[in-house]
């Protein structure tokens, strides 16, 4: 009933003026952030929402009606519905609604120009509303130019210099700082997400040949790692957009015209994608069957955004640029790998039936599933099959309990016909376990593609 009512507010997309509304912050609005929103948000979200944001970040957190917001700025309950949704989209906005209807916004900072023009698909969307030269005159007036530090000495004191350590409270303090490093992700864990399905040695291998400065290839290590999970680009096929994007006059690699021709060169159109080179380590420990086979088996082989519009298309919609936003995210964390990531879409567009992903709700399920250890699909699929019999156990329960205080009123009221007759599933379940099959035997077909 939870879920249907919040399907319901989330279609919804007319603000109604008496609709009440706080604002809280996520720090403080400064100069430099107000041109970041102007020159690089702007032309993304459009005129209503730069409007919007504007308004918000000058507001307090008392009480307000949408009215007063939708007179400020001129525009109706549609138009600020779809200003909102723009800044959602772009993280610039958290929504939040109690039971009452009450509305309560998160502004968070726009991202600094570097922050802005590492990530993928907002580096994407930029380029696409304004084009290549604009895009590249406005990295070039907000990134911070590099410096040459080769011919000066380094005079920095280290840590140990500067600070005197007692070692008494070291001893008697771990048990705090251990409590906190608890939740903070092992180093390890992500190194080992970064290094899983790139083979960066071989890339370096294939440049070291090449007129490449080596050396700006190291200091973007990420960026590769990124771009060979979002959109399963191998090894050979990187090496070649890595020297078409280095400058031949000094061999110098231009990360902005790479992202230019990553976006030229790879659509995320499942059809033509690749898959991604993986060795076949499914197994059958946890007894699954042969549909749950190929699904794990799916989730290996495809990169997130590639899983993510197949499903969408399976389906008959399509995948958002929020939604891409949303798992590019995801991916760029490394908290999880991306098989499991695939799991977790799988699990909100299908087990749930989902339309969209919900940012809240992805990371929200990323964070218990990293915090459980989940590291391959077959983990998650336990995980998602677990959460399903429990829930499935709840709910038996409840109706055994319901049926046990009104069942003789209700056998006393029935004509006989009616009595001790097999009982009918809902449609809605039937039709949710046949949209499964049919997306399981989909996906089949098309895993076979490859």
């Amino acid at each position: 009933m939870k879920r249907e009512k919040q399907k319901k507010m989330n279609n919804n997309q007319i603000i109604e003026p008496k609709t009440e509304y706080r604002v809280y912050r996520n720090g403080e609005l400064n100069a430099t952030d107000f041109q970041i929103l102007t020159k690089l948000y702007l032309p993304i979200i459009g005129a209503n929402a730069f409007a919007l944001i504007s308004s918000l970040w000058n507001e307090d957190s008392n009480k307000r009606e949408h009215f007063a917001l939708m007179n400020g700025i001129g525009i109706d309950g549609g138009e600020l519905y779809q200003a909102r949704l723009k800044l959602e989209g772009v993280g610039l906005v958290q929504t939040f609604q109690n039971e009452k209807e009450m509305v309560t916004y998160l502004l968070t900072k726009p991202l600094s120009a570097t922050s802005f023009f590492s990530n993928g698909l907002m580096s994407e969307i930029l380029l696409e509303m304004v084009g290549e030269t604009k895009y590249l005159e406005l990295s070039k007036e907000l990134l911070p130019s590099d410096y040459d530090f080769s011919l000066l000495t380094d005079t920095t004191h280290d840590f140990l210099e500067v600070y005197s350590i007692n070692q008494q409270n070291i001893t008697n303090q771990q048990d705090i700082i251990k409590q906190v490093q608890t939740g903070i992700p092992d180093e390890k864990q992500v190194q080992s997400l970064k290094d899983d399905n790139l083979d960066f040695k071989l890339m370096l291998d294939i440049l070291s040949s090449s007129f490449v400065n080596i050396d700006d290839i190291k200091k973007n290590h990420d960026l590769f790692v990124s771009t060979n999970l979002l959109y399963g680009i191998d090894e050979m096929t990187m090496t070649k957009l890595v020297e078409q994007a280095t400058n031949l006059t000094n061999n110098h690699f231009d990360m902005q015209k790479f992202k230019l021709l990553v976006s030229r060169n790879n659509q995320t159109d499942f059809k033509t994608a690749k898959t991604n080179p993986v060795k076949n380590t499914t197994t059958n420990e946890y007894q699954f069957d042969n549909e749950e086979q190929q699904l794990i088996k799916t989730a290996k082989n495809y990169a997130p955004l590639i899983f993510l519009n197949a499903l969408k298309k399976e389906k008959n919609g399509y995948a958002t640029s929020s939604e891409e936003r949303v798992i590019s995210q995801l991916v760029e964390r490394m908290v999880l790998k991306t098989d499991v990531i695939n799991m977790l879409i799988y699990l909100l567009l299908v087990d749930y039936n989902y339309p969209t992903l919900n940012k809240n709700l992805v990371d929200t399920i990323a964070n218990d599933w990293s915090q459980n250890h989940i590291q391959t699909a077959e983990q998650a699929l336990k995980q998602i099959k677990t959460r399903d019999s429990k829930i499935n156990a709840e709910k038996s329960k409840r109706r055994q309990k319901s049926k046990q205080n009104v069942k003789l009123n209700v056998r006393e009221t029935l004509p006989d016909w009616a009595k001790d007759q097999p009982h009918t599933p809902q449609t809605s379940v039937s039709n949710n376990i046949k949209e499964k099959k049919l997306i399981a035997e989909k996906l089949k077909k098309f895993n076979e593609k490859k």
